[in-house]
């Protein structure tokens, strides 16, 4: 068995967070034996994604010991590869490694990240692999750290997240869904915006989301006068996604996000923001409109709302899109990338110059 240790900052529910769940699911099955360790405190009252017999080991980067402490566990849990989920944990990462050798997978741009530049440049380049969920990630990173980046798009289990013939009640309003962190990346406001002009415009929609995060009052706020419900953390995502008529993520940034992929698994008509990832992902299967435009998110949403013909097109479009992107594929992947680390264990250098 290979010993994987998972390094990122919580298991709260996220995109990042439900790859390194499957992983941590899929792992022994392909001789991968994995550990969590998370290095930020969980937020009160935020729902944590589970693990059922991983093992997890809290850290706390803000404590000065946390380099000796992360090095010490990576020797007592006799790791045998480290993956650095996101750019911020291999940065905390790299003066901690010692024997260990580390892949990095990148889930999310850098964002606010460029005032950690340097510490990021040096995690990238300690880094025996590099990973990216996307290939504008890819292209992003890949110019940081100087090398070549491979691409291991995100899986989705295709048995869970499965098409299913949905019949509109129409004496319910039309539903509108989005599945994200509150958090001001996510653009959730732009969603609430759009809604707001569907008012005016005299049509009946509900916006229904479904995550927890640093943004509910402001959103609550916004939402005042309108049919907008913050549903919280969901625990049955397909579940939420077959009560919803049309798939919403209006995001300022992704990789491969995976509620997009799920919502595309189930069969939803799809809206997103052309940026990052997204329209890689959606291609011509979904409806791709300009970040922070809430009138072309609202123009859309009136479209499908009176066009039940397209609707149903794009769910199968979306439905078989997603096939291209199974969880089996994603972690096989990985655990042949744990393997080649592991052969190479002897010459890591070698190995990252054949990359650059």
């Amino acid at each position: 068995m290979i010993r994987v240790a998972h390094l990122l900052p919580t298991m709260e529910i996220g995109g990042r967070e439900r790859i390194v769940s499957d992983l941590c699911r899929t792992g022994p099955s392909l001789g991968i034996d994995p550990v969590l360790i998370t290095y930020d405190p969980p937020t009160e009252g935020y729902s944590l994604i589970d693990a059922p017999g991983v093992p997890v080991i809290g850290l706390d980067r803000r404590d000065s010991a946390f380099p000796d402490r992360l090095r010490t566990i990576l020797e007592w849990q006799k790791i045998h590869v480290l993956h650095a989920q996101g750019h911020i944990s291999a940065a905390l990462a790299a003066g901690s490694l010692g024997h260990v050798p580390m892949s990095a997978t990148m889930h999310i741009a850098l964002g606010s990240g460029w005032r950690w530049l340097v510490p990021i440049i040096r995690g990238l380049r300690a880094a025996e692999r590099l990973t990216a969920v996307s290939e504008d990630l890819a292209r992003r990173y890949g110019y940081l750290a100087r090398r070549q980046i491979e691409v291991i798009p995100t899986g989705v289990d295709l048995g869970h997240f499965s098409p299913s013939p949905r019949c509109r009640d129409t004496s319910t309003p039309f539903t509108v869904g989005v599945a994200a962190r509150l958090h001001p990346v996510k653009r959730l406001d732009d969603a609430v915006a759009a809604m707001r002009v569907l008012k005016g415009r005299g049509l009946s929609c509900r916006l229904v989301i479904a995550g927890e995060g640093p943004c509910r009052r402001h959103i609550e706020t916004l939402a005042v006068g309108l049919d907008v419900e913050l549903r919280g953390a969901v625990m049955d995502m397909p579940e939420f996604l077959r009560s919803l008529d049309v798939f919403l993520l209006p995001s300022d940034h992704e990789g491969t996000p995976a509620a997009l992929l799920e919502a595309m698994a189930i069969g939803l008509p799809c809206i997103a923001t052309r940026v990052g990832g997204m329209p890689a992902l959606l291609g011509s299967a979904g409806v791709l409109v300009p970040r922070r435009d809430p009138h072309a998110i609202a123009d859309e949403v009136q479209h499908l709302l009176g066009n039940p013909g397209r609707r149903l097109d794009l769910g199968k479009a979306a439905a078989q899109r997603a096939m291209s992107h199974s969880m089996t594929y994603q972690a096989r992947a990985y655990a042949d990338l744990y393997a080649l680390i592991c052969a190479c264990g002897s010459n890591p250098r070698a190995m990252r110059q054949r990359d650059a």
